[in-house]
């Protein structure tokens, strides 16, 4: 009991209250409950002991699990036939483990981690853990659901410690929690759900085995029979453990993907539980984590062979079609409507077919059937009142539809041209896009724009074509303007806000990525180029919003620096590169181009495709944009540095520069050591991780590989007697056909046989002639044919029992095929199993490739490490070299009676 009360955690007093009976102290109080425990020799004693102590393991937390919680460990691995023992240890060290500090029946004062101190202390010994994990095993339903929820509590307290000591206890401590999802008593099976939840959180090895014993089927066995996306909490704790069997984790998407599971998420969202009217808060919610399912699989950051895959199989099994149809009904809330959009735009994400039949669904709710895309537009650009984050989902949804969709892009830049009267009256894509690049609406606003960028990005042709496009500014028509234009007219604008402002400069640099038409335009227009000068040299700038705006300019201007093609004589390359070296100055222009890339709005724009925002002043960045930021800013920065260093500055004091030169040299140089050092060592630490990575994916190859082979074997073992039955089946079947031969052979000669007895009897009465002779032949026949008769019937009788034979033999191959066919589907998942070890093998080698590489990368930073510092040798002997020689020449000055030049005496300070 001492080390208990030793450890370091439980050294804060606890304040000693006397109980309404004797005045005991409760602490002495819990001793004598432990010794009584401990040595008490009739069961009844030990069990009134340990009730007592669960009755104070909350009130007395601490002073319970001091002194008990060695005494509870030991029980669970040694009193295995007394279950109410048990069961009270395993309630007793729930309470302990848990802290609720709202509580009122809690010991008050104690640490908010006490409950995970208190696990991590229950946890060191492995054994405890095991023992706990046996203990599911038991039949008792009191057993072994309070086994659940302490396992329950465990993983929650410690979940990356629980389930490392889980996965030590081998594949069979997993399948273990995997089979009680087959307990016909629904409590434990809804407890073993909530584990589950905690278990598979962010573990990929855990997540494949419990994939691999059939978790994915069980699930679902428990969605239908707890009435799917209609049914209550149950399928909401079935879901969540589904995504996370499936989020991050390829081998289990696949191994979805390819058992058919996505072809029975199409019932999940049958129309006429869609359609109805009534929502509940349950129903929503399931639908939502049904959708977030869906995008597990088609998420942008899967690998790109697995997303066709899902996607085929997604709109080949009408499940794509499902949910557009959940796009025209009304009655679905915004928030499952938002996320149904954002599921079919990674669906249909760069897939030619699914992009197709998107755009081909029509919607039929209103006075004239249109395109749903068309409505979804017209929510984004003029929903006001629609929730914000429906609206985002739809430009998400387009975003999505114009990637990789080449067709798609020139199709609608062609509703932005010019059109004759007849067709510009009609309601367009691109009408709708223009409507909201003009609103003041900052959502619609911002929405259009990187819309605008999507259709345009990558692709010259676009760009030069969305060159001629003109906009009438007033109802008269008259004076139109070009869509870049009237850009920088918004620009301009002292109403124009935050938002709409970055998200034109935006669609800005996007426009002139790339184009030199795009460029030589911009740069044809008045005050474009001014207005980048002012805003990137503007002094008053202190918010940060603004900050981002001088980036986006300083961004806008080395666009039109790089893709010059000095058709422009006032803004040529040359002219462009004056005003930033003497009106903005070199540093200046890189300090704020860099701005940006420094920004959290920048790093989380960057991190994936998807659009996160949850309110509209999170409008800042999109993936794309910063992805061509990432690209494009290395160049400015390059051709800046290039063309600065071609025409260097000559100073007066060549000495001083130089050794100001050599200075900076060695700075750099120091640096440089320091960074090698520090990818020295992680190196190692990656090798040591990879080296350690591949002997446990080593091991595990090698136990499910001897599972294969005998499994294999016992299939073999399992497939000798059925073939020997089939044999015995197929013989008997060959006697059968033959007596049925004989049968008709016999039935053959009774009828030659009877033929003649019957013309006989014909002839003689007619002719009333009959002798001796004649009745002994047709005595003779019938006696042949009454034998004949007897013989059919044997041979009636007997293919009636082969009959009954063969019957009873077809049922024993039925039941034998079954088993059969059991076995191929276990060895089938075996082969499965085996080549998702042969892809681990891949990855392994990939990581040896990978280590070898490193060691390599490390052997060229060496030898660039140990050249730096030659160069730094011979750089200080340089400059001691150089430092004597001054010294000397003003030695020899002052020895001559001469006044020493005054840039002598400067670099002598310098030195």
């Amino acid at each position: 009991m001492a080390f208990w009360r030793g450890t370091s955690i439980f050294s804060s007093s606890t304040p000693q209250t006397t109980t309404t009976n004797d005045k005991t102290n409760n602490q002495e109080t819990i001793e004598r409950l432990c010794d009584r425990l401990q040595s008490a020799v009739r069961i009844d004693d030990r069990r009134d002991a340990l009730r007592n102590l669960k009755g104070f393991s909350k009130k007395c937390k601490l002073e319970v699990a001091t002194q008990s919680m060695l005494l509870l460990a030991n029980i669970l691995q040694g009193d295995r036939t007394d279950l109410e023992l048990i069961q009270l240890a395993l309630e007793t060290l729930s309470n302990v483990m848990t802290y609720e500090a709202d509580n009122h029946d809690e010991q008050p004062n104690l640490p908010q981690d006490i409950n995970i101190q208190f696990t991590e202390l229950f946890i060191k010994n492995k054994e405890q853990v095991h023992a706990a994990l046996d203990l599911i095993e038991e039949i008792d339903f009191n057993i072994r659901r309070t086994a659940i929820k302490f396992l329950t509590v465990l993983l929650t307290n410690c979940t990356k410690l629980l389930q490392d000591i889980i996965l030590e206890s081998g594949p069979m401590g997993v399948s273990k929690l995997v089979d009680l999802l087959q307990d016909e008593r629904e409590v434990i099976r809804n407890d073993t759900l909530l584990l589950l939840q905690i278990l598979t959180r962010s573990n990929a090895n855990i997540q494949k085995i419990v994939a691999f014993e059939n978790g994915f089927e069980r699930l679902f066995e428990i969605l239908i029979s707890e009435g799917g996306s209609d049914g209550g909490v149950i399928v909401e704790d079935c879901l969540a453990v589904l995504l996370n069997l499936l989020k991050t984790n390829p081998s289990n998407q696949s191994y979805f993907r390819e058992s058919s599971f996505i072809r029975r998420l199409v019932d999940c969202f049958a129309l006429n539980s869609i359609g109805n009217k009534n929502w509940l808060k349950q129903k929503e919610t399931n639908i939502r984590l049904f959708l977030q399912i869906i995008r597990t699989l088609v998420s942008p950051t899967n690998s790109n062979q697995n997303i066709v895959a899902c996607q085929r199989t997604i709109s080949q099994c009408g499940l794509l079609h499902r949910l557009c149809v959940m796009l025209t009904i009304s009655t679905i809330p915004p928030d499952v409507l938002a996320e149904a959009i954002n599921t079919i735009g990674e669906i249909i994400r760069g897939h030619a077919e699914n992009q197709q039949f998107f755009c081909s669904v029509m919607n039929t709710t209103g006075e004239s059937p249109q395109p749903v895309l068309l409505s979804l537009l017209y929510i984004m650009v003029a929903g006001e009142k629609q929730l914000f984050t429906l609206r985002i989902a739809i430009l998400y949804c387009f975003q999505c539809y114009l990637c990789k969709n080449d067709y798609g892009k020139a199709m609608i830049v062609q509703t932005l041209l010019p059109q004759t009267e007849n067709a510009s009256n009609q309601y367009t894509l691109g009408h709708l896009l223009i409507v909201g690049f003009l609103s003041k609406d900052i959502v619609a606003a911002w929405c259009s724009n990187v819309a605008l960028a999507h259709l345009i990005i990558d692709n010259q042709q676009l760009k030069e074509a969305a060159l001629k496009v003109v906009l009438a500014i007033d109802q008269s028509q008259l004076n139109p303007k070009s869509l870049m234009e009237i850009s920088i007219d918004l620009l301009e604008n002292s109403s124009s806000s935050f938002h709409t402002r970055v998200a034109i400069l935006s669609f800005l640099c996007t426009w002139l990525s790339n184009c030199q038409l795009a460029v030589q335009t911009f740069l044809s227009i008045p005050n474009s180029i001014s207005y980048l000068i002012s805003q990137i040299c503007s002094q008053s700038v202190t918010e940060d919003r603004e900050v981002l705006i001088q980036s986006l300019c300083s961004f806008a201007f080395g666009l039109c620096l790089v893709f010059n093609n000095n058709q422009v004589s006032t803004y040529s390359t040359e002219s462009l590169e004056r005003i930033i070296k003497k009106r903005i100055g070199v540093d200046l222009f890189q300090e704020k181009l860099e701005l940006l890339s420094k920004s959290d709005c920048y790093a989380k724009a960057l991190q994936k495709p998807q659009l996160t925002f949850s309110k509209s002043n999170d409008m800042v960045l999109d993936y794309e944009f910063s992805r061509l930021y990432k690209i494009l800013e290395g160049s400015i920065t390059r051709l800046l540095t290039t063309r600065t260093n071609d025409d260097p500055t000559k100073s007066s004091d060549q000495s001083t520069a130089m050794l100001a030169q050599y200075t900076d040299l060695l700075q750099q140089q120091n640096q440089q050591i320091n960074a090698y050092q520090n990818q020295e060592k992680q190196f190692l630490e990656e090798r040591n991780f990879y080296q350690q990575k591949i002997f446990e994916l080593e091991q595990s190859l090698q136990e499910i590989r001897e599972q294969h082979t005998s499994l294999k074997l016992s299939s073999e073992q399992n497939q000798n007697p059925d073939d020997g039955l089939k044999s015995l089946c197929e013989q008997q079947q060959m006697e059968l056909e033959y007596l049925r031969n004989m049968m008709a052979y016999q039935q053959q000669q009774y009828y030659y046989l009877t033929q003649p007895v019957e013309n006989g009897i014909e002839q003689l009465n007619v002719n009333h002639d009959d002798n001796q002779t004649v009745k002994n032949e047709q005595q003779n026949h019938v006696q042949e044919q009454a034998a004949l008769n007897v013989r059919i019937s044997e041979l009636q009788e007997k293919i009636n029992a082969f009959d009954e034979q063969c019957k009873t033999q077809n049922d024993e191959i039925a039941r034998l095929q079954l088993e059969n066919n059991i076995l191929q589907e276990k060895l089938t998942n075996e082969k499965r199993k085996v080549s998702i070890l042969e892809s681990l093998q891949g990855e392994i080698q990939e990581v040896i490739d990978q280590k070898a590489h490193l060691n390599n990368e490390y052997e060229k930073l060496n030898v660039v490490h140990q050249k730096n510092i030659k160069e730094q040798n011979e750089l200080l002997l340089l400059c001691s070299t150089y430092e004597s020689q001054l010294r000397q020449c003003r030695n020899v000055i002052q020895s001559a009676g001469l006044t020493v030049p005054n840039f002598l005496l400067e670099m002598d300070d310098a030195l």
